[in-house]
Parts: structure tokens; C-alpha cells; sequence
């Protein structure tokens, strides 16, 4: 994941210090999408997560309910280089927005970058609610163990 965007206050608070988690998306056989994510530590360490994306009804939508994401879809990808997932969370009466980019190499791609910036707007976010993560290799192979 190269970028996000969210009005999700944690993330707000949290934005200027994060960098580039590692994502692998493997997709199964019943249509759902396997994902691990390694995301990088202020002490240096790697916290490592699973989730599955359930399939909906829609081709390109998903759920996690166990995260309280209500709503994944694939807003855009060029099915190469990047994707710019849409998301909704919900916890408790709290509703918020996201967009992730994320692409194949821990570059920021620009055609990506654009899509994410184009898309803001339209599900309510501005563009101080974003922000580019820094690259690192902090958790680079913390994911093969």
C-alpha cells in the first residue's frame, strides 16, 4: 500500500508517522481474496495481520465484518501497475471512508496517484485527509515466515 486516504480519526492522527506496509493479495478459489499485511512498527518491529475479503454480490465487491469493513470495492485498476480500493468502516454508530492505493512494487506509480486524488472528492474526502507512505523494508520478508 503506497497511499491512503480516510476520515478515520485514528488515521488522521497517525498519517504523518506511518510507512508502507506490505500487502499480499492472494485470491481463492471461492472468489474471496486472502490478505496478509505487515505493517511497520515506530520501534523498528513488524506487526503482521490476516484477513480474508468475503465476495459480495457485485463482482469487485468484498466485506470483511470481523474489521468492521462493510464495504470493499475496487474503485480503479489498470490490472498491472496499481488499485485504488474503496472501503467503508463502521464501528459502533461511527462511519468512515477510505481509499487505498496500492500497487506491485513499493514505487508510488502516478497513474495511481491520480486516480486516488480524482476519487477524494467524490466519496467526501479532501486532500488533507491523504497521505503517500514513506517506503521502507522494515517489514520486507516478514511476510514469507
Amino acid at each position: 500500500m503506497v497511499g491512503a486516504a480516510s476520515n478515520d480519526q485514528s488515521f488522521q492522527d497517525s498519517k504523518d508517522d506511518m510507512k508502507m506496509p506490505v500487502v499480499l493479495v492472494t485470491p481463492l478459489a471461492n472468489g474471496d481474496l486472502a490478505l496478509k499485511f505487515g505493517y511497520p512498527l515506530p520501534d523498528g518491529g513488524c506487526q503482521k495481520l490476516e484477513a480474508t475479503f468475503t465476495k459480495g454480490a457485485v463482482a469487485g465487491q468484498f466485506s470483511n465484518p470481523a474489521m468492521g469493513q462493510t464495504d470493499i470495492r475496487v474503485a480503479f485498476t489498470d490490472y498491472l501497475n496499481f488499485a485504488v480500493l474503496y472501503l467503508e468502516t463502521r464501528r459502533g454508530d461511527t462511519r468512515n471512508v477510505w481509499l487505498q492505493l496500492y500497487a506491485r512494487a513499493p514505487e508510488l506509480f502516478p497513474e495511481g496517484a491520480q486516480k486516488l486524488q480524482l476519487l477524494g472528492p467524490q466519496v467526501g474526502l479532501n486532500p488533507s485527509q491523504g497521505a503517500l507512505l514513506p517506503k521502507t523494508d522494515q517489514c520486507a520478508g516478514a511476510l514469507a515466515q
